[in-house]
């Protein structure tokens, strides 16, 4: 395998990506929202007057959790963690968009066809193409997460919020299962966008990788759960052997001696 064939696939997707019009909105628009959504919420909640009256606001399961905060500080706490949740579905609009729309919107526009008969192999072919997907979203993700943390600070936001968000167990939500669960959408989108004619419903499908992560807040919302280091442990193992997998499969399925014939 070829780490400067794989460059130059990153670079030729990365480049692609930003003179799609609709793809460079979201790269705008994207960012600020999930930035948004959380100083607003957070600096909301610093404006409620501090009760020493257990909380009515949380479900009975998460305020055992919390138990021995004060109300505020339990809010900000959930509302801190649940934040922690939204990071990591930040990054998937942006690389799944442009993992479907590299193997199909390549194909509408004739450009598939020159790529396939370079000397890149499939799996340089398809590893600098989930790069170049997971790149941009991640980026900006973190610039948010940045922005986020830098404003909870400026709030002063309680010390166990401020844990939440900014301490080992968020680092690794942010720094690894981000990177990890981007990377596992980016192959979905990758793998469905190979084998039908249709980007947005590439899209479609591949998007399903979110109904988990949905999952996982509702049930830490009514207090089932609570992603402990232990946990995100075991998380990040999961999700390193389904990258694995995909990639195997992908290869595998790509097909890149049918594919155009198929298509045509």
């Amino acid at each position: 395998m070829s780490l400067s064939r794989i460059i130059a696939v990153v670079d030729k997707e990365i480049h692609d990506a930003l003179r799609n019009r609709y793809i460079a909105m979201l790269m705008i628009i994207l960012p600020l929202l999930f930035a948004a959504i959380p100083i607003i919420s957070l600096t909301s909640i610093r404006q409620i007057p501090a009760s020493g009256e257990p909380s009515e606001e949380l479900p009975p399961g998460l305020a055992r959790r919390l138990a021995g905060l004060p109300p505020r500080t339990q809010l900000e706490v959930f509302l801190a963690s649940q934040f922690m949740l939204l990071f990591w579905i930040a990054p998937l609009a942006i690389p799944m968009t442009i993992a479907t729309y590299s193997v199909v919107g390549e194909k509408r526009e004739k450009a598939l066809e020159p790529l396939l008969a370079t000397p890149v192999t499939t799996g340089e072919l398809l590893i600098g193409k989930a790069i170049a997907a997971a790149c941009p979203g991640m980026a900006l993700s973190w610039g948010a997460y940045f922005i986020v943390v830098a404003a909870a600070y400026g709030i002063h936001l309680s010390p166990p919020a401020m844990e939440t968000l900014w301490g080992p167990t968020a680092w690794v939500q942010i720094f690894v299962l981000g990177p990890f669960i981007t990377l596992l959408a980016t192959l979905t989108g990758l793998i469905v966008s190979s084998r039908v004619n249709d980007p947005r419903l590439a899209e479609q499908v591949g998007m399903i990788v979110i109904l988990p992560l949905l999952g996982l807040i509702l049930a830490q919302s009514f207090g089932i759960l609570w992603l402990s280091g232990t946990l995100l442990g075991f998380i990040a193992l999961f999700l390193l052997g389904a990258d694995a997998l995909l990639v195997a499969l992908a290869v595998a399925l790509f097909e890149r001696e049918t594919i155009l014939t198929r298509w045509r």
